[in-house]
């Protein structure tokens, strides 16, 4: 299929490059006879006035004074009289006057004005070709017949032209032959890079560690003509080499591993990321390879690194006894392109094992974490129950409205549900009064929200909540708590939260207010707009409630007649019906 195709690929190579080359032959054959023409018209012009013309004018221009006309006509005849040859006329002008004329008579304005050289047609019918010398007042025509200046000028043409055809059949067969030498060495390498990319597919094909390591060290031991070979994986916790998959080609038997090895190949090639060829006794391996490995004298040891993105997780070795020879450069970088693919694989497996392990564990944290969550707070303040479900669920409602992806949206809910959690630090003397509170009061109640980062800073995987945990109390205009900060350095998760938050606690019922409706607790929030809240979250929480009419409240959330939400109280100065 290959050759087919390798075939088809020169042919038409062949003839593009075939056509190419026609092309620009023929261009330059072009300009050479355009050239040559112009080389030999020069040529000729210099040739002609050479024959007659410049004796003739040195003998016209000759004296100190000005000649009179008989003679001129006396020096002119004198200097022309050896006229012959293929000359057939000269004749002298002076200010586009005829004054001297020997050969052919010509008519007396065939003077070309400025001009070195000029063809016309003779009375004969014969071709003429005529130079001219300029000077000192003078002017020499000298006509000469056309033929033998156009044989010179073809004979001159006719060998640019078949220097131009060498030189193109020259580079022909050199392209011809550098694509074909080309084509070779990328057909090797295609068919080298297609058995590694087929080999690095199915090892990667698998997610599990010990069969990549398996095969990794079967095929690298095979395809370098190896007799053993074994891989060892670097653990960073410990710094140990741990020897994890071996193969015996002479037998073909794989073996799992897991214990440690300190070869100084392994250890220099893990520590270098470099390759390293050597030979050595064989004594020196026999406690490692013992009986395994048949042969005496030297073994040639490859060793290379497994390394991805300049971070070496392990190294491969490959022993074979030094009779069959040491590793050449080309094994060498075949297992070198194999693990470079190879490497990949033991980053996946690798990374799969503690991604399914940290999950495993994760899963069983989080599920006892938020249980252990609601379940104390839950117990510290029954009254708001369903409130935080209620505005977590609104939350991610809103967020993703906004365009936040989807993975953070976890987060949110997260923090949304666990928004109060800090209550539990609160003294209950503090979050049940019901009377309103006192400065000091006041004080230890705005702490709750750094109370709650302070305990959920702790559960690794609740960190992405600590966003509206720790701000969800800030207003736009700063004046907030515990931070005080404003405008967009307050979070976008939190901002969202406290329009949210703000929504639900207006539409349940307080003990010194009777829930709002879904109209009114808009107007609220749109009044408190730029000042409490985020202008941009509360244009998009307004278009959600109108898209989303099911999202509106319906029922009043009734609380319990006895119950002061002080978490619904700010400071002098602000809004007690806004606030949340």
């Amino acid at each position: 299929m290959h050759s087919e195709s390798n075939s088809k690929a020169h042919l038409r190579f062949a003839v593009v490059s075939l056509v190419l080359v026609l092309v620009l032959a023929g261009g330059f054959a072009f300009l050479a006879r355009t050239l040559a023409s112009t080389a030999g018209e020069a040529n000729a012009a210099t040739a002609t006035r050479g024959l007659v013309g410049v004796p003739l004018h040195n003998a016209l221009a000759a004296g100190s004074s000005a000649p009179t006309a008989e003679e001129l006509q006396s020096r002119a005849g004198l200097a022309t009289s050896y006229l012959g040859g293929d000359v057939l006329a000269v004749r002298v002008w002076s200010d586009g006057e005829l004054l001297f004329s020997r050969g052919a008579a010509m008519p007396a304005d065939r003077l070309p004005p400025g001009a070195s050289s000029a063809r016309f047609t003779a009375g004969d019918g014969s071709r003429v070709f005529a130079g001219y010398l300029t000077g000192n007042g003078f002017t020499v025509e000298v006509d000469r017949a056309a033929a033998p200046v156009d044989n010179a000028i073809a004979s001159l043409q006719d060998g640019l032209i078949m220097l131009t055809m060498v030189i193109a059949l020259i580079a022909y067969t050199l392209v011809q032959g550098a694509f074909w030498l080309s084509m070779r060495r990328l057909a090797g390498q295609h068919r080298r890079l297609e058995f590694m990319y087929t080999r690095g597919q199915e090892i990667r094909s698998s997610l599990d560690l010990h069969d990549v390591v398996a095969q990794i060290t079967h095929d690298v031991t095979q395809l370098a003509h190896a007799q053993y070979g074994f891989l060892a994986l670097f653990e960073a916790e410990t710094g140990e080499l741990v020897l994890r998959a071996t193969y015996d080609a002479t037998t073909g038997r794989e073996d799992q591993h897991q214990r440690a090895i300190d070869e100084w190949f392994l250890r220099r090639a893990v520590a270098t990321n470099t390759t390293i060829v050597s030979t050595q006794p064989v004594a020196a391996y026999t406690y490692l390879l013992g009986e395994e490995l048949q042969t005496e004298g030297q073994v040639a040891v490859l060793c290379v690194p497994l390394a991805l993105r300049g971070r070496v997780v392990g190294a491969i070795a490959l022993v074979r006894s030094a009779s069959i020879g040491a590793y050449s450069e080309d094994e060498r970088r075949i297992v070198e392109e194999l693990t470079d693919q190879a490497v990949m694989a033991v980053e996946q497996a690798l990374l799969f094992a503690k991604v399914r392990s940290y999950a495993d564990e994760l899963e069983t944290s989080y599920d006892t974490t938020l249980k252990v969550l609601m379940a104390a707070l839950d117990t510290k303040d029954d009254a708001t129950e369903g409130h935080c479900e209620r505005v977590a669920k609104l939350t991610a409602h809103l967020a993703r409205e906004m365009g936040l992806p989807e993975p953070r949206l976890i987060d949110m809910e997260r923090g949304a549900l666990l928004h109060d959690v800090g209550k539990i630090g609160v003294p209950d003397a503090v979050l049940k009064k019901p009377k309103d509170l006192n400065e000091m009061e006041w004080e230890a109640m705005r702490k709750h929200p750094l109370l709650a980062g302070v305990m959920v800073g702790k559960v690794g995987f609740l960190e992405g909540a600590l966003p509206i945990l720790l701000y969800h109390h800030e207003r736009y205009d700063g004046a907030g708590y515990p931070f005080g900060i404003a405008g967009d350095k307050i979070p976008v998760d939190a901002r969202i939260f406290s329009v949210v938050d703000s929504y639900d606690a207006m539409t349940s019922d307080r003990p010194y207010r009777a829930a709002m409706g879904h109209e009114a607790a808009m107007a609220e929030i749109a009044a408190n707009s730029g000042t409490q809240f985020d202008p941009v979250v509360v244009v998009a929480f307004a278009a959600m409630m109108d898209s989303k009419p099911h999202l509106q409240v319906r029922v009043p959330h009734l609380i319990s007649d006895d119950h002061i939400d002080h978490d619904d109280f700010t400071p002098p100065g602000q809004s007690e019906d806004s606030a949340a």
